[in-house]
């Protein structure tokens, strides 16, 4: 009767570790169309495709990543937004993002990243490898936005928040984040501006939109690694059951939020029912005139 059992258990985790493997590679594509309250006043401002994805974890589609290249590629995106954790935050080498970012920029669109709690993390506690990372990464159209805004076009300007590290305190342990925290961290934008705001963690949206940020884009809930039916995300990296912003499309005021589902895999190291997640963003184009 034991040795069935064993047999049992031996063929559950072997299916289930041949899930996982396959799972996590089974890239999903997701399109949505955004429309902003403001979105109107910067009508031929505004890009027309915009690819968003985070939480790469160092995770590899396809031979050097080339099965998402050739994914992001076929969008034809006007700008490549990555709201943070291209990285695993621990001492090891980051070729698989550093030659992602390559490939990506050899594409000749813009790429704008903002720093997850693993690239700060990292430049925290192995600052020659944060150092070594950003050297790989050199390339006219890779922009690192640390607190950091530029323009994407006229008026339309992109920025990147990076919050301290206590903020990604294990078991739903938050700090208060303000819009004068927001303030002092990342300047602010003209008034008239259309403001997009990259921040990895979602759970600050209530700010984020005081703030005045049109489009917020995070990650780190990792989709809530596994997904119910109904129900959605199960559990945040932060160990928080079901938590509040865990994959999609959110309005608070007149801001919009989206979080993605991410790519990759951190702790723990599954997704169930929750594909890798590629999302692209397209804008309601209108004629100026309008």
């Amino acid at each position: 009767m034991l040795g069935w059992i064993l047999l049992a258990i031996g063929i559950v985790a072997v299916g289930f570790t041949v899930y996982q493997y396959i799972a996590q590679r089974l890239l999903q594509v997701v399109s949505m169309t955004v429309d902003p309250v403001r979105a109107k006043q910067f009508a031929g401002k505004l890009p027309r495709t915009v690819v968003v994805f985070s939480d790469l974890h160092n995770h590899l589609f396809g031979k050097d990543n080339e099965k998402l290249v050739a994914a992001i590629e076929a969008q034809k995106p006007d700008v490549i937004l990555i709201p943070g954790d291209l990285l695993v935050g621990r001492r090891e080498h980051f070729e698989v993002a550093s030659r992602l970012l390559q490939r990506l920029a050899a594409l000749g669109k813009p790429i704008y990243i903002s720093l997850g709690n693993h690239e700060s993390g990292t430049r925290e506690y192995y600052p020659e490898l944060y150092e070594e990372f950003l050297k790989d990464t050199v390339h006219d159209n890779i922009h690192i936005l640390d607190n950091q805004c530029e323009y994407l076009s006229d008026k339309v300007a992109i920025c990147g928040l990076t919050l301290p590290m206590e903020v990604y305190g294990k078991r739903g342990r938050r700090f208060a984040v303000t819009v004068e925290d927001m303030a002092s961290i990342v300047p602010a934008p003209k008034e008239d501006d259309f403001r997009i705001l990259m921040a990895h963690t979602p759970y600050y949206f209530d700010t984020y939109a005081d703030y005045g940020a049109d489009l917020v884009l995070s990650g780190h809930i990792h989709g809530g690694i596994v997904r119910l039916p109904l129900l959605g995300g199960l559990i945040s990296p932060q160990l928080e059951l079901f938590p509040e912003y865990d994959a999609g499309m959110y309005k608070k005021k007149d801001t919009i939020m989206i979080v993605t589902r991410g790519l990759g895999t951190h702790f723990p190291p599954i997704r169930i029912a929750n594909r890798p997640e590629l999302i692209v963003l397209h804008f309601p184009q209108k004629d100026a005139e309008e």
